[in-house]
């Protein structure tokens, strides 16, 4: 799908076939989203642009996240969205900025992309080239993440509540645990990578105004204040995991207990029992009127002494 939003005297208008694209009108922005080849092709040869491969967008290394030359920019950064399987994927998108338009390509629906399609169309002289349009984007991606942090913050606090109910200690409660962690890391290494991808922006010769570094500089700001929050709640996550951990340690040494002194009390008796199950021909207390009452008796006061012994000491 290709959407391309141009300005003229009175309006921002969109546009979704590349047939009616006006070279009188002024291109702001041309978002390509999960297109076809054959879409790609028309409007690198109508823009003369060049975009890169899915493979070249993964590259982690600097120079490929970021390239700056003397008539095009292009920046490469990862977005999480929505998963059915599992919760949350990060996806690649790239920017290109040339004469002041704005391309960017994306497989998958972002929330920050609908956001500043609704500010273009609410405050057109925000907008007056694509740069604000790609300050606008990293914007309102932050404010995302940052809304992502605190709804893992609040679920986090909901575990932390269910522990201090002494709720069930069960596996999918730390498997739970364990998926927030990967949620927290993978939402620091998309503010990461953002945080590369916007500083070296900050420092390109002459792309943005003092007006624009000025935005980029206080997105900076916003991402560092996530970072640490992500960090504190990556802590608190092993803090909780390990309380976790620690409280099914002592459920089972507690268990374990219960089972040594069960042991431990039937002892005496069961020595007791096996004396006197024993069938010699030299034992008198096989004739005694009153020998298995007195069998039980020793018994049971081994038992309770035994119990009176620990109790004493408090080991119950």
């Amino acid at each position: 799908m290709i959407r391309i939003f141009q300005q003229d005297e009175t309006a921002v208008r969109k546009i979704r076939d590349i047939d009616s694209f006006s070279d009188t009108e002024r291109t702001l922005w041309v978002d390509l989203q999960n297109a076809s080849p054959a879409e790609i092709k028309s409007v690198e040869e109508k823009f003369d642009v060049d975009f890169l491969s899915q493979q070249e967008q993964l590259e982690i290394e600097s120079s490929s996240r970021y390239i700056e030359e003397d008539d095009y920019l292009i920046a490469n950064s990862n977005f999480l969205v929505p998963d059915p399987e599992h919760r949350y994927v990060t996806v690649p998108v790239s920017f290109i900025l040339k004469d002041d338009t704005l391309f960017t390509y994306r497989n998958a629906d972002l929330k920050s992309f609908a956001d500043t399609v609704k500010r273009i169309k609410s405050r057109r002289a925000v907008f007056s080239d694509g740069a604000q349009i790609l300050i606008s984007i990293f914007e309102s991606r932050i404010d995302y993440d940052a809304d992502l942090v605190e709804l893992v913050s609040g679920e986090i606090k909901a575990i932390n509540r269910m522990l201090d109910l002494d709720a069930n200690l069960d596996r999918e409660m730390l498997l739970s645990i364990n998926d927030y962690q990967e949620l927290t890391m993978s939402i620091r290494e998309s503010a990461v990578d953002k945080q590369r991808v916007i500083s070296a922006m900050i420092r390109s010769d002459g792309w943005f105004n003092e007006q624009e570094q000025q935005r980029l500089r206080t997105v900076i700001k916003d991402i560092s204040s996530l970072i640490d929050h992500t960090n504190f709640i990556f802590e608190r996550l092993e803090f909780l995991q390990n309380t976790y951990l620690g409280l099914i340690d002592l459920e089972q040494n507690r268990i374990v207990k219960i089972f040594t002194v069960v042991s431990i009390v039937l002892l005496p008796p069961t020595l007791i029992a096996s004396i006197y199950g024993m069938n010699f021909d030299a034992m008198p207390e096989l004739h005694w009127k009153y020998g298995y009452v007195l069998a039980l008796m020793l018994m049971v006061f081994s038992v309770v002494g035994t119990l009176w012994f620990f109790r004493r000491k408090k080991w119950l």
